[in-house]
C-alpha cells in the first residue's frame, strides 16, 4: 500500500552485517547495475524485505523461508517498513549502505525501488524483487495478480449463473498495491461481463480483515440485499464474511457467496468448512516462501535462477487441491 501516512523522519533500519570475505561470482551483466564480475559477499544473511506485516499469510512466509534457508546454512533476517513507503526506503536504503548478501523486496511502489536496487546490485549484493518485477533485479518472486482476479471473477459468475435472485456485489480492492491493481484488473476484465442478474453497488478499498469488516457492514446497511463480496485477497474476505455473520446471516447460506485471493490458511481453512466463503484463489505460500530463500542463496553461490512465477488456482470446497494446499500449513 503506498501510504504516505508517516512523512516524519524515520531512523534507518539497523542491523550491522559483516562481510567476512568475497568470492568471484558472474552476474548476467546486464545495464541494471551489477557489473559483469561481481565480487559476491561471502554472508549467509538474507534480508526480506515485506512491508505488509499485518497479513495473515506473513507468518507463514517467514517459517517456509526460514526453514529453506536453515537447510542451506543461512538465516532469514527482516525489515519493519509497518506498510509505510518512506520507511521502506530508508530500511532498504540501510542494507543497500551495509552491503548486505541479499535483499528480497516487495517494493509499495516498484518505481521507487529501482534505484535502490541499483545501487545494491553495483555493489554486488543479490537484489530479488517480489510480487512487482523491476528493471533492476537479479531475479523475481512473482505470482500473476491479473491472472489470480480473472480466476476469482470465474469462479463468482460460476456461481452467479446457478442463482434465481439477482446477485448485489460488493468488490474490495486495493489498487495502492501494483499486486492489488493487477488482481482488481483480472477482476474486472471478465466480471460481470454480460450476466444481467449482476449488479456491483459498491467498490471500496479494504486490505485488512478489520476493514473489511467495517466496509462489509457499511455496504450492508446501505444494501441489505448485499450478498456477494469479492476481495483482492482472503484477509479483507474473511472481514467480510464476519460482517455477514454478525448481521445475523447464517454461515452456511447457499445465496450469498465470500471470495478472496491469496490461499492463506485462515482462508483455506474458513473453504473447507462450506460455508459462505466459497473460493480462495491461492498462490502456493509454501512455493512462494522458500523461493525468498532459494533464489537468492543460488545467485550469491554462482547457480542461474532466474526467480519462480507461482500459478493462482481457484479452490472451493470441492477441490481436488485443497486439502493439498492446506497441508503445507500442518
Amino acid at each position: 500500500m503506498t501510504h504516505l501516512r508517516k512523512l516524519s523522519a524515520v531512523l534507518a533500519f539497523a542491523a550491522a552485517v559483516s562481510l567476512a570475505g568475497c568470492g568471484a561470482i558472474q552476474s548476467d551483466g546486464s545495464d541494471s547495475g551489477a557489473a559483469a564480475d561481481c565480487q559476491r559477499p561471502t554472508g549467509k544473511e538474507i534480508y526480506f524485505d515485506y512491508p505488509l506485516t499485518s497479513l495473515s499469510v506473513y507468518g507463514d512466509l517467514q517459517r517456509f523461508a526460514e526453514a529453506a534457508a536453515e537447510k542451506r546454512g543461512y538465516t532469514v533476517k527482516y525489515t519493519a517498513d509497518d506498510n509505510d513507503l518512506q520507511k521502506q526506503n530508508t530500511n532498504v536504503q540501510a542494507l543497500v549502505t551495509q552491503q548486505v548478501p541479499a535483499i528480497v523486496s516487495y517494493p509499495l511502489e516498484p518505481t521507487s525501488m529501482e534505484a535502490l536496487a541499483k545501487e545494491a546490485r553495483s555493489n554486488c549484493s543479490v537484489f530479488v524483487s517480489y510480487a512487482a518485477p523491476i528493471k533492476n533485479q537479479d531475479a523475481a518472486i512473482l505470482f500473476s495478480g491479473h491472472d489470480s482476479g480473472v480466476e476469482l471473477g470465474k469462479a463468482a459468475l460460476a456461481w452467479a449463473e446457478k442463482q434465481s435472485a439477482p446477485i448485489k456485489v460488493l468488490i474490495l480492492q486495493d489498487r495502492d498495491l501494483a499486486v492489488g491493481a493487477a488482481r482488481d484488473d483480472g477482476l474486472n476484465e471478465v466480471f460481470p461481463g454480460a450476466a444481467s442478474n449482476i449488479e456491483v453497488v459498491a467498490t471500496q478499498k479494504a486490505s485488512d480483515r478489520t476493514e473489511g469488516e467495517q466496509v462489509t457492514r457499511e455496504v450492508l446497511q446501505a444494501h441489505p440485499d448485499l450478498n456477494m463480496v469479492l476481495s483482492y485477497n482472503d484477509d479483507s474476505g474473511l472481514g467480510a464474511q464476519q460482517a455477514f455473520v454478525n448481521a445475523g446471516k447464517d454461515p452456511k447460506d447457499p445465496g450469498i457467496f465470500v471470495g478472496g485471493q491469496d490461499g492463506s490458511k485462515e482462508g483455506l481453512t474458513a473453504v473447507s468448512q462450506g460455508g459462505i466463503y466459497r473460493v480462495s484463489v491461492a498462490v502456493r505460500i509454501k512455493d512462494i516462501g522458500e523461493a525468498v530463500a532459494n533464489v537468492p542463496i543460488d545467485i550469491l553461490q554462482g547457480k542461474k535462477n532466474n526467480g519462480v512465477d507461482v500459478p493462482p488456482v481457484a479452490l472451493d470446497v470441492d477441490s481436488p487441491k485443497l486439502s493439498e494446499y492446506l497441508s503445507d500449513y500442518s
